[in-house]
């Protein structure tokens, strides 16, 4: 069997190879690229090789050297096409198959390969292939059109690697990606340190403007709760519901209220009358069995008036003037129980600022609105309990009166 030959890049031959290169990455983007791949496009490889090429020539590298760096150039993108999200593993594993495939000298292909392995790591790099080739991605990148074209970078990772970051963590993930650049050689360090350190400074502008946006937003989020509703509800529509919600509040606690009267005046007429019958000594001596559905009636008709009293029982909350501030004495000024205990002066300066500020007056209405449904819920639950107990009382009182009328 015929063993395969290594065939070495000689100078002569060094550009005939390189354009056929040039046409394997561009073949491979054109029949396997997404259209939404709109950064890592075949223009940033050729833009890449270009300046590769300026760095090796700068530097006098060897030809193997040359060669090795700008083929690393070429082959860096071709695996964003088939696997997105493990793009340099799959263009170092391209690369080599089709390295071998085109029977390139093996020491020759293991260069390439250092070189397209050290964009999983980014470090610093002693061999000159390599080195030249970082330069010439972060040149590629982080050069005179950086701020043009990292907006694409975003959107395509938006597209293909499912990330969505806000302004703000994407500002700060570019202004680190700067700053762990660091060009090797002396002739990207003279060409493009100066433009990287123009994004840096543009970048580091961007994540302090993105703070402050950030901060500010947090800041008025609480404040700006109801600053906006005028411009989205109209004033007519929201008075509308306060007017209405406020009536029904008023109207259901006035039910309740009436109820309650109707329990407590029921209740205690009845528990009247049956102490003044069972005070007569002839009838608890003439038939004693009568005592037992009396005291039954007495219990639970008892129980009945005592929900009823405190489901009708007013409670007026207070607002601790000396432990708030007026700041958040305002907050909590429409119910009478809150201003009370304020002199008129400071009433007066609280319902000035509360007039004046639309946010402090929708938040006076609605936590007022609140505390009415508060006060309601706990009205109809003992209301709702004085009801039952009333309710299975007199059932009782009904069965035992009917037992020891009949026994």
């Amino acid at each position: 069997m015929k063993e395969e030959q290594n065939i070495p890049v000689s100078a002569g031959s060094e550009t005939a190879f390189l354009q056929q290169i040039s046409q394997f990455a561009l073949a491979n983007m054109n029949q396997s690229a997404d259209a939404r791949q709109i950064y890592h496009r075949y223009s940033l490889a050729a833009r890449t090789a270009v300046i590769a090429a300026e760095l090796a020539d700068s530097e006098a590298a060897d030809p193997d050297v040359r060669t090795a760096a700008v083929t690393a150039a070429w082959l860096h993108l071709i695996g964003f096409s088939t696997d997105y999200l493990q793009a340099n593993q799959q263009s170092r594993k391209l690369a080599g198959s089709y390295l071998r495939n085109a029977g390139l000298d093996s020491a020759l292909a293991e260069l390439v390969d250092q070189c397209l392995e050290v964009l999983q790591t980014r470090k610093a790099n002693t061999n000159p292939a390599v080195a030249i080739f970082r330069d010439a991605y972060f040149a590629a990148r982080y050069g005179a059109g950086f701020q043009q074209e990292i907006p694409l970078l975003r959107l395509e990772m938006e597209f293909l690697g499912n990330q969505r970051l806000s302004d703000a963590a994407w500002s700060q993930l570019q202004l680190q990606e700067l700053l762990g650049v660091k060009y090797q050689t002396a002739s990207a360090k003279a060409n493009y340190d100066g433009h990287l350190a123009s994004n840096i400074l543009e970048q580091k502008k961007q994540v302090d403007r993105n703070r402050h946006k950030v901060y500010v937003d947090q800041e008025e989020a609480g404040l700006e709760k109801y600053g906006q509703i005028e411009r989205k509800v109209p004033t007519s529509g929201i008075q509308t519901f306060f007017r209405t919600n406020y009536r029904n509040h008023i109207n259901l606690s006035s039910i309740a209220d009436n109820k309650a009267n109707i329990m407590i005046s029921v209740n205690a007429i009845l528990i009247s009358v049956l102490i003044s019958i069972i005070s007569y000594k002839n009838i608890t001596e003439t038939n004693p069995m009568i005592l037992m559905p009396v005291v039954i009636f007495l219990v639970t008709g008892l129980s009945s008036l005592i929900f009823a009293v405190l489901s009708a029982r007013p409670k007026v909350t207070t607002l601790n003037a000396v432990d708030q501030s007026p700041e958040e004495a305002r907050k909590n000024i429409v119910f009478f129980g809150n201003f009370v205990q304020m002199d008129v002066d400071a009433f007066e300066e609280a319902l000035d600022a509360v007039f004046r500020d639309s946010e402090l007056l929708y938040g006076n209405m609605t936590r007022d609105l609140y505390y009415l449904g508060k006060v309601l819920d706990k009205k109809y639950r003992y209301l709702t309990l004085s009801y039952n107990i009333f309710m299975i009382g007199f059932v009782a009182t009904v069965i035992t009166f009917m037992i020891a009328l009949l026994t």
